[in-house]
This record gives structure tokens, C-alpha cells and sequence, in this order.
């Protein structure tokens, strides 16, 4: 990969005739606190940083994560105007925009990244991490942290805070009990390859597709399954198109904020400080409201029937298989082993 230099200026919007209607969170237990108008948020001088995403603007990196940011850098003379569900391109597309300089902020998948530098698709690993508190221990362990900074020096992209995005189970029309289940299941992944050889060892064939598309196929019978965490099932109505959830537990998942050095290069000291805990900040709250809503989710189809929960998984069948498997498919197989028996 090629690597890139500190690149084209900042791309911002100024504030000035800004319509947007935001809703900032207290993330009290979670939940959303809309009553603060943007006049509040954004100064009449403010340099507005382009802040892109492919989730729809009822998930919680939009409804969590953005209105806490949003709020923490009130006063800095910097903010984000957000842009969900794909406005600006595809991951892979604003994480291009990214490492050329002409976008400010975007959400990336550690499989996404890993295109660029390959061991930053480490956390998007089948059976890598059992639980959040594992994950929050992985995501700040010097592994991880040398990873990113590689990275970095390779690429020019900078990670600025990692996210819980939840745990990813998988939705079918039968119900997957062991990975003898998967056999012969079309199963819907996001388009990177490590995606492809986490269901492969898993049991099942991965069909590359856009989150968009998910739906349309679902219902069609074009895909047997897919594969997401609880709250993008629920934003993404894809209980209304599947029969099961089955609580595979394959990836607690992160995603990244990521940017270049063009956006550091217009912030002053103190703006830098606001802006690294901003992000921090949209990392805590986006993790409440996640565990909240799987929570709530999972109690509430179990009430309604809307999708039957499949608690009967013989998750250890399919965390055995991965570990016998994915190691020796990828080059950093033995990290691999280490993160998973803990940091």
C-alpha cells in the first residue's frame, strides 16, 4: 500500500445558514435527550468537520454517539455535521476519502481497515473476545494500540477513539444450533474479506452484500442469513424478514473514528484536547445505548414473537472450530491466539 503524507487541506462546511435540527444525549441509562436546539451546539464561527457513516439515523452511532460529541465540543469553536446511512459513500468509499484527505471523519470496520493495513482487521476476528469488558480490555492493550499506530505510519489514517458496535449474531429462516447448521446456508456478510473467512470457518458460505440490499434479498430468498449485531438488525427491520436469531456470539465487534492529519493541522492545543475527549465521550455513550438496546431487543421479540430468540447455541462447537481454522488463514494468526486467551 501506498503510503500517504499529510494530504489536501480540511474539508468543512461553515456554520452559517445551518438548518440541521440535532438532538444531543445525556446518555442517562442510554436514552436520547432531544430538548437542546443546534443554536446551543454550534457557534456562528465554528469549523464544522464532515463526520460520515453507513448506519441509518436510528442507530446509535447516529442517535448516541454524534449528539454526545456534538454537545462535548460546544463552545470549542470546532464541531461535526453528521452524515448517516451512507450519504457520503460506502465504508470502503469514505475510508478512501479519508486516507486521501478529502473527507474529515468516518466510522470504519476493523475489516475495512485491514484492507489498508492488514492487522487492523484483527478485532473483526470470529471468537476473538467473549464479552465487552474483554473487548474494552483489547482495544486499549498495547497489541491493539501498535496496530493502529502501524497503521498510521503506513497509511496516514489516523484511528481517533474505537467503539463497542455490538455483538453480531446470526438471523435465519432455520434455526442454527451448531455449525453443522450453517452447511450449505447462503449467509450475508459485509463486503471484506476477513468477513468471508470468519463464516467459512464458522461452517457456512459468505455472500458479500451491501447493508442496503440486505433487506430486498432477504425477503426475496435470495440469502438464507446474515450476520449483525442486535441494534442493526432492529434499525435495519431485518426481524420482519427472518424467522430466527440465533445468539452465535461470533464478534464483539468494534468500529473506528477515523481521520488524517489535515483535521489536527486546523486545531489548536486546547481544541486537540476538546476534540480527543469528545470522541471518548461519543465512545461511551454509543456502548450504553448499544447494551441497552440488545437488551431490550432481545426481551422485547421474546415477548412478541416477532422473531424467535435462540438462546440454544452451542457457541464452544463454534469458538472451537474458528480457533482450529481461522489462525492459520491469516497473517497475524498468532496475535490472534494471544488476544483471545486475554490481555
Amino acid at each position: 500500500m501506498t503510503r500517504h503524507g499529510p494530504r489536501r487541506r480540511v474539508l468543512f462546511r461553515a456554520c452559517t445558514g445551518l438548518t440541521l435540527v440535532l438532538s444531543l444525549t445525556a446518555c442517562v441509562g442510554g436514552r436520547v435527550d432531544t430538548d437542546v436546539r443546534s443554536d446551543e451546539v454550534f457557534g456562528p464561527d465554528d469549523t464544522l468537520f464532515q463526520f460520515a457513516h453507513v448506519y441509518d439515523a436510528q442507530h446509535p452511532v447516529e442517535t448516541c454517539g454524534v449528539p454526545t460529541i456534538q454537545e462535548s465540543l460546544s463552545g470549542s469553536g470546532v464541531n461535526i455535521e453528521s452524515y448517516p446511512a451512507a450519504q457520503l459513500g460506502s465504508e470502503a468509499e469514505t475510508l478512501e476519502q479519508i486516507a486521501l484527505g478529502g473527507l474529515d471523519l468516518a466510522v470504519a470496520g476493523p475489516s475495512f481497515l485491514g484492507v489498508w493495513h492488514e492487522p487492523a482487521a484483527l478485532l473483526d476476528s470470529a471468537y476473538l473476545l467473549e464479552d465487552v469488558d474483554h473487548f474494552l480490555a483489547a482495544v486499549e492493550s498495547p497489541e491493539v494500540t501498535d496496530i493502529h499506530q502501524g497503521m498510521y505510519e503506513e497509511t496516514g489514517i489516523r484511528e481517533l477513539s474505537t467503539w463497542y458496535y455490538g455483538t453480531r449474531h446470526l438471523t435465519s429462516d432455520a434455526a442454527v444450533r451448531t455449525p453443522e447448521d450453517l452447511d450449505g446456508l447462503k449467509v450475508r456478510t459485509p463486503d471484506a474479506p476477513l468477513y468471508l473467512t470468519n463464516i467459512a470457518a464458522m461452517g457456512g458460505t459468505a455472500t458479500p452484500m451491501a447493508l442496503d440490499e440486505l433487506y430486498m434479498a432477504l425477503q426475496q430468498g435470495t440469502l438464507d442469513a446474515q450476520e449483525n449485531p442486535v441494534p442493526t438488525i432492529e434499525s435495519s427491520k431485518l426481524h420482519e424478514v427472518q424467522r430466527y436469531v440465533n445468539l452465535t456470539g461470533h464478534i464483539v465487534q468494534a468500529v473506528h473514528v477515523v481521520t488524517h492529519d489535515g483535521v489536527y493541522a486546523t486545531l489548536d492545543d486546547d481544541q486537540r484536547v476538546r476534540f480527543d475527549a469528545a470522541m471518548e465521550h461519543g465512545a461511551d455513550a454509543v456502548r450504553a445505548c448499544i447494551v441497552e438496546q440488545e437488551t431490550e431487543a432481545l426481551e422485547r421479540w421474546e415477548q412478541d414473537g416477532s422473531i424467535t430468540v435462540n438462546r440454544d447455541v452451542d457457541r464452544e462447537a463454534f469458538a472451537d472450530r474458528v480457533r482450529e481454522r481461522l489462525p492459520d488463514q491469516v497473517p497475524w494468526g498468532e496475535l490472534y491466539l494471544t488476544i483471545q486467551e486475554g490481555t
